[in-house]
């Protein structure tokens, strides 16, 4: 079973498209940004996009899941879920920002409920990462929560 229709598209093709010249951003350490309303104060953006478009820097494949990736201190994190029959894992992914390299994952055990296995319920974590002060955030789908050092997990 492939879920590559649960890879987060459109927001990781945003956080990981570069355009022709670097870039440094503020960081977006949680849901709709640093202040969570959804304002973008970013300047020297493109008036429009070139012929060519952007150039895709990384990709990563995940899991099922509703997160959003955040960006903060560096990394990049998200949530998603492991499914197999035998064993629901749910995972906390930090990623290098530049290459998309793995830095480190946390995985825990969960149980889901039956209808999980129906593709069009297939379900994950929902709650977007949230970073602050050197630790990330997560809430997994049954609720559990887990702080966790933003460089060693």
């Amino acid at each position: 079973m492939t879920f590559s229709h649960w890879m987060l598209p459109a927001a990781l093709s945003a956080l990981l498209l570069s355009g022709t010249a670097p870039l440094q951003a503020v960081d977006w350490p949680q849901f709709r940004g640093p202040n969570r309303d959804g304002v973008w104060n970013e300047t020297g953006i493109l008036d429009a996009f070139t012929a060519e478009g952007f150039k895709v820097r990384w990709r990563k494949p995940v899991g099922p899941g509703w997160s959003s990736p955040v960006v903060a201190q560096g990394p990049v994190f998200v949530t998603d879920a492991l499914l197999q029959k035998s064993s629901v894992k749910e995972r906390v992914h930090c990623l290098e920002e530049t290459t998309g390299k793995p830095l480190w994952t946390y995985v825990y055990d969960v149980t889901y409920p039956e209808w999980v296995w129906v593709p069009s319920q297939a379900t994950g974590p929902t709650a977007t990462p949230i970073v602050e002060a050197s630790k990330v955030y997560a809430l997994g789908a049954n609720g559990h929560i887990h702080c966790l050092d933003t460089e060693t997990g």
